[in-house]
C-alpha cells in the first residue's frame, strides 16, 4: 500500500529518528497511518468494511465444514459442531492477523520508496503502521466471535481483561517479524514470492484448525516452539475457556515477542539508511 502523507504531517517530520523514543514522537503520524490504511482499504466500497469480518466467516465455514464434518476433527470430545467452530475461529483470527500483518509489509518499502526518497521520514512506520491496523480488523472479529459465542450460551467472563496483555506481546512478536521481512525484502526480492508458501506452511503446523492434542509426542517441539501456537492457546483459554493463559504459554511467547522485536529493530534500523539507495 502507498500512502501519501497530509502536508502538515510531513512538515512536522525532521529526521527518521530511529527507536521507541522516536516513534512516540510520531505517534500522531502513526495514528494517521492506521486511519488512512483503513479508510483506503474500505474507500469506495460498500461491502469493504463487511469483508474484514465477512471473509473470515466464509472462510470459517468451509474450513469446518471440511474439518469438522468432513474428516471429523474434533477440539474436545464432547465439543459439537458449534463449539469446535468457535475454537476454529478464535485461533483462525489470531493467525489471520499475524499473516496478514507480514504478508502486507513483504513489499512495503519498495512500495513507499517515494516517502523514504523525498522526505525526512522515520520507515519503521511503514511496518508498525499495518501491524496496528490489522490489530483494528482483528477487534472486529474478536466482537463477532464473541458474540457467537454469547448466543451459544458461552458467555465471556472476567479473564477476558487477560486479552490486552497478550495483544501487547502480539504486537511486539508481529512487529518484530514485519521489520526483518520488510527489510530482507529490500535486498531481496525472492522473499515477497516465497513469503505466502512459508506463510502457508506455518498455518498448517499451528493447531488452527485441529487441537494441539493431535501432535505425536515426537512432534511435540515443533508446538512448543512454535510462538503463534502458544498465542492461539492463550486466546482459546481466556476467551472461550474462562482460564488464564498458562505460565509456559506466557513464558514462551513473551521470549518470542522480546527477541523478535530486538531483532527486528536493530536490523531494520542498521539497513534503513540504505534504503533510500535501492527503492
Amino acid at each position: 500500500m502507498s500512502f501519501t502523507p497530509d502536508p502538515r504531517s510531513a512538515a512536522a517530520l525532521s529526521g527518521r529518528a530511529p527507536g521507541g523514543a522516536g516513534l512516540r514522537r510520531y505517534r500522531h503520524l502513526i495514528a494517521s497511518f492506521v486511519v488512512n490504511d483503513l479508510q483506503t482499504r474500505y474507500a469506495g466500497s460498500s461491502v469493504g468494511l463487511f469483508w474484514t469480518v465477512g471473509k473470515p466467516v466464509l472462510e470459517l465455514l468451509t474450513y469446518t465444514f471440511v474439518f469438522t464434518i468432513l474428516l471429523r476433527v474434533q477440539f474436545r470430545a464432547d465439543f459439537d459442531t458449534l463449539q469446535n467452530a468457535l475454537y476454529l475461529f478464535c485461533g483462525y483470527i489470531a493467525w489471520l492477523t499475524v499473516s496478514e500483518s507480514v504478508l502486507r509489509t513483504g513489499n512495503i518499502i519498495r512500495e513507499n520508496g517515494h516517502l523514504i526518497k523525498k522526505v525526512h521520514f522515520p520507515p519503521a512506520i511503514l511496518p508498525l503502521h499495518v501491524c496496528l491496523a490489522e490489530v483494528v480488523s482483528q477487534g472486529l472479529r474478536f466482537s463477532v466471535l464473541l458474540l457467537a459465542a454469547l448466543l451459544a450460551g458461552n458467555p465471556p467472563s472476567g479473564h477476558i481483561a487477560w486479552v490486552l496483555p497478550i495483544l501487547v506481546l502480539q504486537i511486539a512478536f508481529t512487529c518484530g517479524i514485519c521489520m526483518l521481512v520488510s527489510c530482507a525484502a529490500v535486498y531481496f526480492k525472492d522473499v515477497v514470492q516465497i513469503l505466502p508458501s512459508v506463510l502457508l506452511i506455518w498455518m498448517f503446523v499451528t493447531p488452527i484448525f485441529y487441537s494441539d492434542t493431535a501432535y505425536p509426542p515426537l512432534y511435540k517441539p515443533i508446538l512448543v516452539l512454535n510462538p503463534v501456537s502458544q498465542l492461539v492457546g492463550m486466546y482459546r483459554l481466556v476467551l472461550l475457556e474462562h482460564q488464564p493463559p498458562l505460565p509456559g504459554q506466557v513464558a514462551v511467547f513473551a521470549a518470542a515477542a522480546v527477541l523478535s522485536l530486538a531483532l527486528g529493530a536493530v536490523v531494520f534500523h542498521r539497513h534503513s539508511y540504505e534504503f533510500a539507495d535501492l527503492v
